[in-house]
């Protein structure tokens, strides 16, 4: 491109160089339909409305020009191969045959919904998703999966924080990857019910590595869930007593996680894992509860699990099981997901079934 096509010509934006510059709504609508593959679109400071990206043969990066803060929201159906980097993010809805979206380092102020994708190689990487609220009719989590399918739909969240406000963090009806995210303080206020995670189905979803701090409740699957694996997570909590609740569960895995002994609601100590189910709904069957640090294992209203062993219980161990209190390296109470691993000496140090550390590793 030459000099002579002004602010839609290649710059160098810091270390990053733009291939394209769109300044408002329009301009960025028609470099999107003029990008080629590999190419950067970078925004200055605005209010682009919604941004409705179409499908690239390769990836086109979306990002700020060098310190710009451009806001936008996100409208795709069909999109394939989009970046976007370090945006302000109002609301987004990923839809359809939309695939290899990667939104990253970006700040969401409002819900992100995902609709209908499969295996679709969707991510997000390091992203706030902070004080968003679900007042009525809005959505009711940050980032919400509302359909169901025995397929995965290939989304993948991680490396992100979840923080204040009563929406729920995740909410997913299919498998959905969940790795390495922090949820802290996601409250009740009103007549909200608030969960931090919660899974309707979501068959082969995982939930791994994930650190969950003063929130209301923490992993729930409240109308059944399949085939789930959760672990390395840790789980401090001061809402209801029980960390992990799983009804009507059909074959999943609770492994190697953490959650924090101390004063819940109802009188009830913190630290539960709670296999059950409501009374129309069927029995839970086939879990297996291997390897966790937790206050108890509570496993009622005619569910049973299929393996429960090597695990560190403050009350209620079975046989393969060990009764005690941990001793963390950060202490009685650890202030980051590091500090829960087991300190040297202590009970669980070492004799997991996989002969690891009971707990979080």
């Amino acid at each position: 491109m030459s000099e002579a096509e002004g602010d839609e010509g290649s710059r160098r934006v810091g270390l990053a160089t733009c291939d394209r510059l769109a300044t408002n709504a329009t301009t960025l609508a028609s470099q999107w339909s003029a990008a080629t593959a590999g190419q950067t679109i970078c925004l200055a400071t605005g209010s682009y409305g919604t941004f409705s990206a179409g499908a690239k043969p390769g990836v086109v990066t979306v990002k700020p020009q060098s310190g710009a803060t451009p806001i936008l929201a996100l409208s795709f159906n069909g999109a394939n191969n989009v970046r976007l980097e370090g945006l302000t993010i109002t609301s987004a809805a990923l839809l359809g045959s939309t695939r290899n979206v990667t939104i990253t380092g970006s700040r969401f102020t409002g819900a992100a919904m995902i609709d209908g994708v499969v295996q679709s190689n969707i991510l997000f990487d390091g992203n706030t998703h902070l004080d968003i609220n679900a007042p009525a009719g809005a959505l009711p989590a940050r980032i919400h999966l509302p359909y169901s399918s025995a397929t995965h739909s290939g989304v993948t969240i991680q490396n992100s924080r979840f923080e204040g406000g009563d929406a729920d963090g995740i909410q997913t009806g299919v498998g959905v990857n969940i790795l390495n995210n922090q949820f802290k303080e996601i409250l009740e206020n009103g007549p909200n019910h608030t969960d931090a995670i919660q899974l309707l189905g979501a068959p082969g979803a995982v939930v791994r590595g994930n650190y969950f701090l003063n929130c209301a409740s923490g992993i729930v699957a409240y109308d059944g869930v399949e085939r789930v694996v959760i672990e390395d997570n840790v789980l401090d909590l001061r809402g209801r007593p029980w960390a992990i609740e799983l009804y009507s569960d059909d074959g999943s895995i609770i492994r190697h996680n953490t959650l924090q002994h101390g004063a819940c609601y109802w009188n009830l100590p913190c630290g539960i894992i709670d296999i059950t189910r409501k009374t129309a709904d069927d029995v839970g069957r086939g879990t297996a509860i291997v390897d966790n640090v937790a206050t108890e294992i509570s496993v009622s209203n005619g569910s049973t699990v299929a393996e429960r062993h090597h695990n560190l219980l403050r009350q209620g161990a079975q046989s393969g099981e060990l009764t005690g209190a941990p001793v963390f390296i950060g202490g009685a109470a650890p202030t980051d997901r590091s500090g829960f691993r087991l300190a040297p000496g202590s009970l669980g140090k070492g004799v997991a079934s996989d002969g690891t550390d009971i707990g979080v590793r």
